[in-house]
């Protein structure tokens, strides 16, 4: 202040002397509402500033809740598949149980009323190549089980055992190319021997040119074979057609070898009139 001279020096404590005046009679004057000049000139400058204030604290709570909302959403999302997959896990044991249920049920009717003298056998493993078809099952010495004993299953025959361990036995299928059954159609009565080729069907060989095979005609066991008792199911009669002086015959399995899961393995093969009568109608015992 000392530096300006006395001119500018009055001047300027006049403007501040009227600024001062100002400010005191803008104080001093109200409206009707009751509200101040200086109060109005006040709220007009910060009003923008405190209403932009609250808009944009306002979306930053905004967006806060709503990523609250998002996560809590994806939880309950992640919560609710998991729940579904649980349940996905739980409808396919119980359809695997009912399954397995039928399955075992069937087995206890042959074992009840076509084979009473046997064992069953759970299929532990399988081999399907050109060379061998073999299933290894879950009984063995130790439950009276013996080396060329027949294996049946649900739909006729399986094959016979081949080797036995305290433990396990190992059964060659009659589709295995080294297996060999005696069989009889049972329509026209015709005998023959089912032999296994490594592959789907069945061959029936030794059968002449001129007998009696149509197709659809069913096959059973023979039981001049030693191994198997007469009239248990083979197979159906894919294909019969003269060849030279033989007949070219081929069968379908009536046992599914793949998906074979359960068999009986009969351990006395004496008396094969029951097993004869109920096989041979081909029908539920």
């Amino acid at each position: 202040m000392s530096s300006l001279n006395p001119a500018r020096r009055n001047a300027l404590l006049l403007v501040v002397l009227l600024f001062s005046q100002l400010l005191v009679m803008s104080s001093s004057v109200r409206d009707a509402a009751g509200s101040s000049l200086l109060n109005r000139i006040t709220m007009q400058v910060s009003g923008p500033v405190v209403g932009l204030s609250h808009t944009v604290g306002g979306g930053a709570s905004g967006m806060l809740g709503g990523f609250r909302e998002l996560r809590t959403a994806r939880d309950e999302n992640r919560r609710l598949r998991a729940e579904i997959a649980d349940l996905r896990f739980e409808l396919e044991r119980h359809r695997e149980d009912a399954i397995e249920n039928e399955r075992l049920r069937l087995l206890l009717l042959m074992k009840e009323h076509i084979a009473p003298q046997s064992v069953a056998a759970r299929v532990v493993t399988a081999s399907f190549s050109d060379q061998e078809h073999v299933i290894v099952v879950d009984r063995g010495s130790a439950d009276g089980v013996a080396a060329d004993q027949p294996v049946i299953a649900w739909g006729g025959a399986v094959g016979r055992v081949v080797f036995v361990d305290r433990g396990y036995a190992k059964i060659r299928l009659i589709t295995d190319p080294n297996s060999g059954v005696a069989g009889i159609v049972q329509r026209s009565r015709q005998e023959g021997m089912v032999l296994g080729r490594g592959k789907g069907l069945l061959e029936m060989s030794y059968v002449p040119s001129f007998a009696d095979v149509e197709l659809g005609d069913r096959i059973v066991t023979s039981g001049i074979d030693g191994v198997f008792p007469k009239g248990i199911g083979i197979g159906e009669v894919e294909a019969s057609e003269p060849s030279g002086i033989a007949r070219a015959i081929l069968v379908e399995p009536e046992v599914q070898f793949p998906r074979l899961e359960e068999v009986l393995i009969l351990v006395r093969t004496e008396s094969s009139d029951a097993p004869a009568a109920a096989w041979e109608t081909g029908g539920e015992p």
